[in-house]
């Protein structure tokens, strides 16, 4: 399972991930014994620009297995102290093309995207004289 933490100190190194991790790997309960242990198996370090603000943020991918230790994980870590800055840890979800809400893959006809381009009354658009003859009528009418 990908575990992402985010928002680490800029001067985290690998190293600094893992012996945070690594503790927490090893806090397992009496009745776990016979599960197989946890591994870390990656680990990445991400520098993101944040173009508004003009600073760096760092977040940090690690590859945990199997996916009950890494769970504990998640569920140690998130909203912790490392190395000064509170992170948050979740799962990482990989996104793809054909499942991104953020994509609008979906060709459209212009047809459709016409179609309520036009004029959105549902009734037929009199004259501004003819109604005004007819509202005139029906008021003399009533009044009669």
């Amino acid at each position: 399972m990908l575990v992402f933490f985010r928002n680490i100190p800029p001067t985290t190194e690998k190293s600094d991930l893992i012996s945070a991790i690594k503790p927490v790997m090893k806090r397992r309960f009496f009745f776990d014994f016979f599960h197989r242990p946890g591994a870390i198996v990656n680990v990445m370090l991400l520098d993101l620009l944040d173009k508004k603000q003009n600073k760096m943020n760092v977040h940090g991918v690690v590859t945990i297995l199997p996916d009950d230790v890494a769970n504990l994980v998640i569920k140690q870590l998130d909203r912790k102290v490392i190395n000064g800055r509170r992170v948050t840890v979740r799962e990482y979800h990989i996104r793809h093309p054909h499942n991104d809400p953020r994509r609008n893959t979906t060709d459209v006809s212009q047809d459709i995207l016409d179609k309520r381009t036009g004029d959105r009354r549902q009734h037929e658009v009199v004259s501004e004289v003819e109604s005004l003859d007819l509202i005139r009528g029906l008021l003399s009418e009533y009044n009669m």
